[in-house]
């Protein structure tokens, strides 16, 4: 069978899977995918809010996604000329991607201090295991990767003397060809220090080495994870809002729809 072809988008040209990729549909300047992902069937439409909007209305029954992920101000069309189709569109939050292909040209203050964790994935444990899992409880409310899953590859961290200050980890999420940050986290008694970039950006060089590029998502409303990925020199391409389907086909993975 041959595949969908898609449009050179940096999110659909690093972030999904070729393979997993169903459908494509173009309506004006609009570009809607249907994808296989972590979290279930998903319609990705990026571009112009609008076209994005009449692209849903249009293909959503016959599509039968999980989850959504639309270009933001999406959700706000569909509720003035397709009501009936955004109030199935629910849950969920709204996030923003990332990519970057260049690392810092300098090693950051504290990057130094940054080392690879041992942390388990689906074939075992790690020994860092619990005190990542320590860092993430007290640290984030929403982490996209955690010790254990399968889509969690590497892990970067930065220890002190009464455990992990910060963390970050590597995923495959879906399936795409470039690796995707996820799970950056800072003791909240040591915010303030930069242990955020150091790790995001000893994380961006290793990665580089074996890859063009880098990806991350992070939510709308993480001012503080922003303010590290622009001064990082990351990318913000697209600004997303994923929510689950009302009356889907097949069921979501159990979860919300996160940051990718």
């Amino acid at each position: 069978m041959l595949r969908p072809t898609l449009p050179d988008d940096p999110f659909l040209r690093w972030h999904l899977s070729p393979d997993a990729v169903h459908a494509t549909w173009v309506r004006g300047g609009a570009t809607g995918v249907l994808a296989d992902r972590r979290r279930g069937r998903s319609l990705v439409v990026v571009g112009d809010p609008g076209d994005a909007a009449d692209l849903v209305a249009e293909v959503l029954e016959e599509a039968a996604p999980q989850v959504t992920t639309l270009v933001r101000g999406t959700l706000d069309v569909l509720r003035e000329r397709a009501p009936g189709v955004a109030a199935r569109l629910v849950g969920g939050d709204d996030w923003d991607f990332f990519w970057t292909g260049a690392a810092p040209p300098e090693p950051v203050p504290g990057e130094e201090d940054v080392a690879r964790l041992a942390v388990g994935g689906a074939s075992g444990c790690g020994a860092d295991d619990a005190a990542v899992g320590a860092l993430l409880a007290v640290a984030s409310d929403r982490p996209s990767a955690r010790p254990g899953d399968a889509h969690a590859g590497r892990w970067w961290g930065v220890r002190g003397t009464c455990g992990l200050l910060a963390c970050v980890a590597a995923t495959t999420e879906d399936g795409g060809p470039a690796p995707h940050l996820a799970a950056l986290a800072t003791h909240p008694r040591h915010r303030g220090r930069g242990l955020g970039g150091a790790v995001t950006a000893a994380a961006t060089r290793d990665l580089l080495a074996t890859h063009p590029v880098v990806t991350l998502g992070m939510y709308a409303d993480n001012v503080r994870a922003r303010r590290v990925y622009e001064r990082l020199g990351w990318r913000c391409s697209h600004r997303f809002s994923s929510r689950l389907v009302r009356g889907a086909r097949r069921a979501p993975v159990p979860g919300s729809p996160r940051p990718a």
